[in-house]
């Protein structure tokens, strides 16, 4: 029998006469219209609130089937002399292969002037469009979207005004009844009249680190229905434990069919709330392997990208971290524990000279192998900058590294577009020109939104926009594979990374076959239909079936379900026992 280097040999050959799959980004922020200044309002107190925000959304708020820009605002951070400008929506109005985006926040109603620091989307009332939550250092609030292109604030009818420094959100159905509820997640117990003088090294002032701070507790919230949420953050068990929340995904971590909750804590333990029943949650995370790093240590965790990257049924974990702190990507081996794979796989030494925020599970040469991107700036005054009057002076590069398949990456030097220095914070990812590409919305820190149009032209693709008739709009919590490779999952969701919301479509990439395809989608309450065939490199909106009424394209009885590792963990255990 030949060895496993054989066979690896064998591949590595045949990848270098493999057509090749380039990413190739432009920067286009002013072209598109895209006029963004983010303030952080530095009075020279260096208040550790400035450097923090801010995040992104990118999201089809009219439902014209194009990806709209929300970007998220700071501001004077007293403002008794000073009133903030708040946050700015920028409508999708491409009509031809050049993006292109207008300021409709007046006419939208959108009146968001808190100082802002992340957001979430999802359609609350399953009424078919997008509604929007704030989290904010202060009131957070919720946008209803009423349709025709206008919000209404709800904050005080809902009860999810909160108090707390608040980072991002995550909306998921925690208890299968068709409503998204409300993971909200919070960062430190500062108030500017206690600001903290530190020092660095050569004693000279600088920004305080999180440590300086007591950490806050997450606050969890059901929806009731009708615009209402009820906060369940005791009865849950979510408020046993607090921290420095700095990013949050929900999904379903151990294959049981209820959505679990994996939190990002900067300088602390992370948490991994794992679903019990019933919406009541217990954290897994230090027994999982998740809370620290292969050292046991606790990091600076500040973003959380989860995708089934290795194809092997499970979802697996990627955090950004502080400078001098590598990345870490923990792989799920689907029976509940997580093995930190970041130096084994080329993602540890490359970024330790980095502090990363924002980051996401991306395909960007359109090999179908997922990449990953992450968004940089620091958080400790970088001294060159300051004497040479940056401000903030905390500018990095971002970065790319590419999949190579066989389960190492490889960093993007030559990429132009992520060479510019900048205090970047959160990222977005979507289709903003339905090619069938990502592209990426990033805001900086104090300075201008910039927009990187991924250019790689990927020569077939198929996207799906899975619409739940049952329930809401954009099918969070449901997810899809092709017939023709069922390892290749991808899960609908709008949250993670830093701050930010994100395109909820599905899109897989075809390298080698642009042939019609076939589509399984496993939707929240289990089942599973089959649509198809499709047509490649455009967007098919494909509905879930009412009772025993099938949809458009559905042949539920012919989906077969991809193998998930859950089964294979049950099965060992059988054999154990």
């Amino acid at each position: 029998m030949k060895s496993p280097f054989f066979f690896r040999a064998i591949l590595l050959i045949s990848l270098l006469y493999a057509p090749s799959h380039r990413a190739e980004f432009l920067e286009m922020a002013t072209d598109a219209g895209l006029d963004f200044k983010h303030e952080n309002g530095n009075e020279g107190e260096l208040w550790t609130v400035e450097i923090v925000g801010a995040g992104v959304g990118i999201l089809d708020f009219d439902n014209d089937g194009r990806l709209d820009i929300w970007a998220v605002q700071g501001g004077p951070l007293r403002t008794a002399d000073s009133v903030r400008t708040g946050d700015r929506l920028f409508r999708n109005v491409t009509t031809s292969e050049n993006l292109l985006f207008e300021d409709v926040t007046e006419i939208s109603g959108v009146q968001a002037t808190g100082y802002g620091m992340g957001i979430a989307s999802a359609d609350i009332d399953n009424d078919g469009d997008t509604d929007v939550f704030l989290a904010n250092f202060g009131a957070n609030q919720l946008f209803e979207n009423v349709g025709n292109g206008r919000f209404v604030d709800i904050t005080e009818k809902a009860g999810l005004a909160g108090g707390e420094w608040s980072i991002g959100a995550s909306f998921a159905d925690i208890d299968a009844d068709g409503l998204l509820d409300l993971y909200v997640v919070n960062y430190l117990q500062f108030a500017l009249e206690e600001g903290k003088v530190c020092r660095n090294y050569s004693s000279r002032t600088t920004y305080c680190g999180p440590q300086n701070y007591a950490p806050s507790t997450d606050q969890l919230y059901r929806n009731l229905g009708n615009g209402h949420f009820e906060n369940v953050t005791e009865l849950s068990g979510i408020g046993q434990s607090s921290g420095r929340g700095m990013g949050v995904v929900a999904r379903d971590f151990n294959g049981d069919g209820r959505i679990d909750f994996f939190v990002a804590n900067d300088a602390g333990e992370n948490f991994l709330w794992l679903n019990q029943d019933a919406g009541r949650f217990e954290d897994k995370a230090l027994l999982s392997g998740a809370a620290l790093n292969v050292y046991g240590i606790a990091e600076a965790s500040m973003g959380v990208a989860v995708a089934d990257y290795d194809r092997d049924g499970d979802l697996d974990v990627f955090l950004t971290h502080d400078v001098k702190e590598s990345n870490t990507l923990y792989v799920n081996d689907g029976c509940g524990w997580f093995d930190d794979q970041s130096s084994v796989s080329g993602l540890a030494t490359s970024s330790i000279p980095f502090t990363g925020f924002g980051n996401g599970w991306i395909d960007i040469d359109g090999d179908s192998d997922l990449d990953l991107f992450s968004a940089n700036g620091a958080v400790t005054i970088i001294e060159s900058q300051r004497t040479a009057g940056f401000e903030p002076p905390l500018r990095q590069r971002n970065q790319l590294w590419r999949n190579d398949g066989l389960g190492m990456f490889h960093e993007v030097v030559s990429e132009v577009a992520f060479n510019r220095l900048d205090v970047s914070r959160g990222a977005a990812f979507g289709d903003l020109d339905n090619d069938g590409d990502t592209d990426i919305v990033v805001t900086n820190n104090n300075g201008l939104a910039t927009l990187f149009r991924n250019d790689a032209h990927s020569s077939n693709w198929l996207g799906v926009d899975l619409f739940n008739t049952d329930a809401h709009r954009h099918a969070i919590g449901a997810s899809a594979w092709r017939e023709a490779n069922a390892r290749e999952v991808r899960y609908v969701a709008t949250d993670g990374g830093y701050a930010s919301a994100h395109d909820h479509r599905l899109r897989f990439s075809l390298p080698n076959d642009p042939s019609d395809q076939f589509v399984h989608v496993r939707w929240a309450d289990g089942r599973i239909e089959r649509y198809g065939p499709l047509a490649p490199n455009r967007y098919h909106l494909l509905s879930s079936s009412t009772s025993d009424d099938k949809p458009p394209h559905s042949n539920r009885r012919t989906a077969p379900e991809p193998k998930a590792a859950a089964a294979r963990c049950v099965r060992n255990a059988a054999r154990t026992d």
